[in-house]
């Protein structure tokens, strides 16, 4: 990625993130829609926040430049700062005990960024590229995942509506 192609994709995917965040309240949204948006304000949403927009992105290399080896970059980017939200949101809900949407939107900014950042740094890997049914695998584990999910969420912090 160029410098130029890095900052369209921030911007955009940061765009694209934030507005899934909202398809939710919109009067066309159904259950179908919600295996792929959000549908509650809880940490698993914002993953999915990351994880999807980061999608996109694979199957924009996957067609802008003909080579299915670049898929694996832009899953492995978002899947790398998943765990870091998780842990963000953790390390302030220790000492505020709700949520606060400012630290949400700059955790969420920090994880688009980084997965771009990593999905740069990694583009041309010959292990990332050349294991791209793998990360093919581990992206369709992820979407069924996140989609049951959605709708049978354990009892668990992490998938609590928090708004």
């Amino acid at each position: 990625m160029t410098r130029k192609e890095t900052i369209i994709a921030i911007i955009l995917l940061i765009i694209i993130g934030t507005s899934m965040h909202f398809v939710h309240h919109a009067p066309f949204f159904n259950h179908f829609l919600g295996y792929i948006f959000p549908v509650t304000e809880s940490v698993m949403a914002h993953m999915k926040m990351v994880f999807y927009p980061m999608l996109l992105l694979s199957l924009f290399f996957l067609i802008s430049r003909r080579d299915i080896r670049e898929v694996g970059a832009p899953l492995l980017g978002g899947l790398a700062v998943m765990p870091l939200i998780v842990a963000a949101f953790f390390a302030y809900w220790i000492f505020v005990r709700h949520e606060l949407m400012f630290l949400d939107v700059i955790i969420y900014i920090a994880a688009m960024v980084g997965a771009i950042h990593l999905t740069k740094r990694w583009s041309q890997n010959h292990f990332i590229r050349e294991w791209w049914p793998l990360w093919i695998s581990v992206a369709v584990i992820i979407i069924v995942l996140t989609g049951f999910l959605t709708y049978n969420p354990p009892d668990c912090i992490v998938f609590a509506d928090l708004g």
